[in-house]
């Protein structure tokens, strides 16, 4: 016959025995058929968060930082090889950082062979009078050369209006993001008797 006792220690040992067999480890099969101990293949976790935003921001910042000794069109007055302020400026502080002697400096061609050697010898001599005694000054097609005018124009606001495509807006040229407060875009046909 059973007694309290007898219920008891047995009613404990199941427990025990239940508990033993779906702690994991002692029966490779754990709760729910689920194995805490087995080895977690190799990209089975995912990185750490932020890991993904780290490495796009860590390659922007070197395409940002490359970019520091590329002279474009723009860097140079008019169509001459004298260097703008800015670019002086940005010449100045490569220099001081020491970044002007690590990589070389990029001309963007102009098309004509005279100007872009006058333009190369230009940024030399205003490299060696910040002390860097031989610059590295080639010209070459940029990385990060910026898209010409009517296609920049066409994606300017980025809703899919296009600008001065005139069919697509009926034919009112460059309307920009108007909502009724007279905002303009940033590019397109905004002055008078433009024509593009």
């Amino acid at each position: 016959m059973l007694t309290k006792t007898n219920i008891a220690s047995l009613t404990t040992s199941c427990l025990a025995i239940a508990l033993i067999t779906t702690s994991g480890c002692a029966s490779r099969g754990g709760i729910f058929g689920v194995d805490r101990c087995a080895d977690i293949p190799a990209g089975a976790i995912p990185e750490p968060a932020g890991v993904k935003v780290c490495n796009w921001q860590t390659a922007e910042v070197s395409g940002a930082e490359a970019d520091q000794t590329v002279f474009y069109k723009c860097d140079f007055i008019g169509n001459s090889a004298k260097i703008a302020p800015e670019a002086i400026n940005r010449i100045a502080r490569t220099a001081t950082s020491g970044l002007a002697q690590s990589q070389p400096s990029i001309i963007e061609p102009s098309g004509d062979d005279a100007l872009d050697a006058a333009r190369v010898t230009a940024v030399s001599l205003q490299l060696a009078s910040y002390g860097i005694s031989q610059p590295d000054v080639a010209v070459a097609i940029p990385a990060a050369l910026g898209m010409q005018g009517i296609r920049a124009e066409q994606i300017a606001d980025g809703l899919g209006n296009f600008g001065n495509n005139g069919g697509r807006n009926g034919g009112q040229g460059y309307r920009g993001m108007g909502m009724g407060m007279g905002m303009g875009g940033s590019f397109g046909n905004t002055f008078p008797g433009a024509t593009y």
